[in-house]
Parts: structure tokens; C-alpha cells; sequence
């Protein structure tokens, strides 16, 4: 009897051990969605998402859209019919409007995501970033400390200054005599003198690659790709559309355009005939003396890249200027480059918000924040090299590919959830060398930012919504009166000296007093935290 008592009591105690082991083993079910860039693959398709679910004890079953998400975003937040967790989804505006259908993450992160806390506590700006006015935390960001400090190198053709016989130009004045010697000198040597383009651009407000850029040239110190026009100077919001400096800037261009020396069709060329006119022509000849680009492969192509190297800032050197002699100043972007908000949020109705938050916190660790822009180590994109040391592999032969397009291609790339460290050395592929090593040319002027005065970072600033929304309808219309306006000017079509002074009233009246009027108490109450 003894012995039939033992066998039973350890017959249950194994079934009990099997059950516990069964529990202990069942992953936790999680839906997410995932908006990706045209280029990416399907996340099932990325291995080392497929470890971190493993390593997290959770199934997601993905969600992937890649185009059109802005028409349908709408609908499908006004149902309430959203997955766990979304990631590159949502912006700041959207925890306004769907108020109830999204957690906030505030005690999750600080109980159970050790990997943000840390981002959180070593990078401010990312926890200002994250947070809404109201102090509460919808949306996670991300920090990728490997970014330049700017977004935009202008390139001048040395195998065109050599032909031509003229240096790398630093003032205004010298160049404009390289775009004269580059119109009227056959500088690519093809024998057709008609067929260069002195000076091409893309876009203006906001763009990266418009001439607006020269304002620094003025003094004027641009942040975070300049948006609408606002930055800050002593530390005071103002508009440089509405600037003497500014008016300064574009008579000089309009100069340029009326010689013949600018891209008489920039205006109304896309992106995709901008880079196409910087690849060259079929017989590999190039046809763009001065453009601004990100990087010298990326603008130019495999062939024509080396015949390039940075220029500027210009020194202003024009008798007719009243600010002659200023330090010139070049776009600061450290902020807009390497962090972003709401790479991932999750829903309200999440039934296991703690094992999503956990999974999260694996995408901000610091092997899987590599992995995350550049691919995974296990499906071959990057390899750790060492402790904090990674190197980011070349796409294969059979890829037919730049190292750029593979990036998008493997991983969430740009839009991931991710906290690079800077303490992170991460060996990065030939066009991101090309691209740290043409920023030296603007280390000096970007030395000279004011971080106390001149900082002016619109992404970490937080509105009401009635702030926002006053704003928004405010600078529809200021747009229309500013946007018109540039463009007759750099052609010639309309008088700026003749149009300012109504053209800087209409401006102020349409909305920009009060524009500037919000955006200063914001400026203020960021600056106070």
C-alpha cells in the first residue's frame, strides 16, 4: 500500500510539474502593426525580431502596411480597432484627438523598460520628446547618437573649378564668379557650352537642399531644417521670412537667377528630377556645378561622386550688404537627425500591456538598437565586433544594391524603436563615412551655436490643442502669402524692394504675430524645464 501511496503522490507531482512547465512555456499573444518604408520587407521576414520575441516569451503576429497609411489612420482610429502595439503610427496630435485609445506608458516604462529609462535619463531631450503637455507618455521616440550635426552639405565640382581655373569658393562674391566661370566656360568639357547647370536646389521651407540654407550667410542660425522659416536669436522666436536679412538674401539670389546662373526650372522640379540632373548625363558627363545634397553617393551616383567635395559657409563680402563681415552660420540638425517621436505606442485595451512593454524594452537594448537601423546580426547585416563595438556589413553581391537602399531594405531602419548610445562605436558602410567626414567642412560655424539662445528645437516643444490648432490654420495662410512670394522674387517676376513692406504686413496679419506669440510662450516654457 506504501508503495502504490508513492507512485501515486509522484504521478501527480510529475503531471503538476508538467502543467507548471506547460504555463511557464505558453508565449504571451501580441498583435502590432508596423507602417514601413516602400523599400522594407516584412517583419516576419527579419530574424532578429523573430529572437526578440523569443527572448521576450511573446507571439506577434505583424501587421505591415507600406503606402497610403495617412488615408486610412483616420478610420481606423475612429473605430477603436487599433493592435497591441504600433510602431512608426502615430503623431503627437493623434493622443488629442483619440483621447482613451492609446495607454500611457509612464509607470510601464518605469517598472519594466530598464533600456528606455536609461535613454530617458542619459538623453533629456528624448524624455521631452516623449512627453504631452500633460506630463503623460503615449508614444516612445528614439535616439540614434551616430547622426551628423547637419543634415546638408552643399558640393561644388572640383574637376569644374580645375577646368575653369578657380578655387573652392567662401565668400558670396567668389561664388558668383564660379557660377559665371561655370556657364560661360564649357566646364565639363563636352564641347557643349550650354549644357551646364551653375546651381541647382530642391524645394524651400523646410527642404533640406534650398537655397533659403544661405541665409546663414546672414547670420541667421537655422535648427532642425528650419521649418517655416522660425528660429530663434537671443532668445527670442522670430521669422526670418519676414527679415531684412532674408530680403538681403534673396535680392542676391534673384541676381544669380537673372545671370543665368541658377536652374531656371528648380522651382518646379520633384525630387526625383533633382537627383536625377546631379546623376549627370548617358555619357557620364556632369551637369550640375553647386547643389546641396545629403551625401556624396547618394547625390551624385557610383561615377560621378569623387569629381565633388564640400563648400560653405559663404562669408558675406557684398559692398551693398548691411551685414557684411558676420561669422556665417550653417543649419544645426543634431536634434532632427537623431531623434524622432512615436516609434511605438500601445493601445488602451492591451490585455497584456506588461509582457508588450517588456518586448518593447528589448528594441532599445544596445545590440538591438543596431539592429534595428541597420539589420540583424543573425540575418547577416551587421556583425558585433566586439564589446559596445559593431560593424555594419556591405549588401551582398547578389543584392545589386548601395548600402543605403539595403538599410531600408532589412531592417525598420530610420523608423525603428532604438536608443544608440554614444558610447556605442558602431563602423559604419562607405556613405556613411562620406557623409561624417564632408560635415568637418561646417564644424567651425556649427561650433558657434548659442545653445542658450539659438537652440530653438520645434520637436521637443508642446502646444494646447487650441494652440496647435490656432497655429495651424494661422500658418496655412502665412504660407500663402510667404511660399508666393520667394518664387517671383528669384525670377524676377515682382520687385522686392517695391513689394516688402506690404508683403511683411500681409504676412503678420494673415497670422504670424500670433504665431510667433505662441510659439515664444512654448519656447520659454521648454527652456524652463
Amino acid at each position: 500500500m506504501k508503495k502504490i501511496v508513492a507512485l501515486v503522490l509522484a504521478a501527480m507531482m510529475l503531471l503538476g510539474m508538467m502543467s507548471f512547465a506547460s504555463a511557464e512555456g505558453e508565449k504571451v499573444q501580441l498583435t502590432a502593426l508596423f507602417i514601413a518604408h516602400p523599400l522594407t520587407k516584412h517583419v516576419d521576414e527579419m530574424k532578429w525580431v523573430s529572437e526578440l520575441e523569443e527572448r521576450a516569451g511573446v507571439d506577434v503576429t505583424w501587421e505591415v502596411i507600406w503606402t497610403d497609411w495617412d488615408q486610412v489612420k483616420s478610420t481606423r482610429f475612429a473605430s477603436g480597432d487599433i493592435p497591441d502595439l504600433l510602431f512608426n503610427a502615430t503623431n503627437d496630435a493623434d493622443y488629442v484627438t483619440y483621447q482613451g485609445l492609446f495607454m500611457d506608458l509612464t509607470e510601464l516604462v518605469a517598472q519594466h523598460a530598464p533600456n528606455v529609462t536609461a535613454m530617458f535619463t542619459e538623453e533629456p531631450d528624448t524624455l521631452s520628446l516623449a512627453k504631452t503637455l500633460e506630463g503623460n507618455i503615449y508614444g516612445l521616440p528614439k535616439f540614434q547618437g551616430k547622426w551628423p550635426d547637419t543634415n546638408t552639405v552643399m558640393f561644388v565640382n572640383k574637376v569644374w573649378l580645375d577646368k575653369v581655373g578657380k578655387e573652392v569658393p567662401t565668400t558670396l562674391t567668389e561664388l558668383k564668379d564660379v557660377l559665371l566661370a561655370f556657364k560661360e566656360q564649357d566646364a565639363n568639357g563636352n564641347g557643349d557650352a550650354n549644357d551646364e547647370v551653375p546651381m541647382d536646389f530642391n524645394g524651400w521651407f523646410g527642404g533640406a537642399y534650398g537655397l533659403h540654407n544661405l541665409i546663414g550667410s546672414w547670420g541667421i542660425q537655422q535648427t532642425n531644417w528650419g521649418y517655416d522659416s522660425y528660429f530663434a536669436e537671443n532668445a527670442t522666436v522670430k521669422a526670418f521670412a519676414v527679415d531684412e536679412r532674408y530680403k538681403e538674401m534673396m535680392i542676391y539670389l534673384a541676381d544669380l537667377y537673372e545671370n543665368g546662373l541658377i536652374n531656371e526650372n528648380a522651382i518646379t522640379n520633384d525630387y526625383s528630377m533633382f537627383q536625377s540632373l546631379s546623376r549627370g548625363d548617358a555619357e557620364g558627363n556632369a551637369l550640375v556645378g553647386v547643389v546641396m545634397g545629403w551625401e556624396e553617393t547618394d547625390k551624385f551616383g557610383p561615377v560621378l561622386h569623387s569629381q565633388y567635395v564640400p563648400c560653405g559657409p559663404f562669408v558675406n563680402d557684398l559692398e551693398w550688404s548691411k551685414y557684411q563681415g558676420i561669422a556665417p552660420r550653417w543649419p544645426y540638425d543634431f536634434s532632427g537627425l537623431n531623434m524622432s517621436g512615436n516609434r511605438v505606442c500601445m493601445s488602451a485595451k492591451c490585455a497584456n500591456p506588461e509582457a508588450a512593454i517588456k518586448f518593447v524594452d528589448l528594441f532599445y537594448g544596445e545590440a538591438e538598437s543596431v539592429e534595428g537601423l541597420f539589420g540583424g546580426i543573425i540575418d547577416g547585416n551587421v556583425a558585433k565586433v566586439g564589446d559596445n563595438h559593431y560593424e555594419v556589413l556591405p549588401p551582398p553581391a547578389e543584392a545589386n544594391t548601395d548600402p543605403g537602399t539595403w538599410k531600408w531594405t532589412s531592417s525598420f531602419a530610420d523608423n525603428a524603436p532604438m536608443y544608440i548610445r554614444r558610447a556605442t562605436r558602431v563602423d559604419m558602410t562607405q556613405d556613411m563615412t562620406y557623409a561624417l567626414t564632408e560635415r568637418e567642412q561646417y564644424k567651425e560655424s556649427i561650433a558657434l551655436v548659442d545653445m542658450e539662445n539659438e537652440y530653438y528645437p520645434q520637436m521637443l516643444i508642446k502646444y494646447t490643442a487650441e494652440d496647435t490648432n490656432t497655429m495651424a490654420v494661422a500658418q496655412a495662410n502665412v504660407n500663402n502669402i510667404i511660399n508666393n512670394y520667394w518664387g517671383l522674387w528669384l525670377t524676377g517676376e515682382s520687385d522686392i524692394e517695391e513689394d516688402w513692406e506690404d508683403y511683411v504686413a500681409s504676412a503678420e496679419a494673415a497670422g504670424l504675430t500670433e504665431i510667433l506669440k505662441i510659439r515664444q510662450a512654448g519656447y520659454e516654457a521648454w527652456k524652463a524645464q
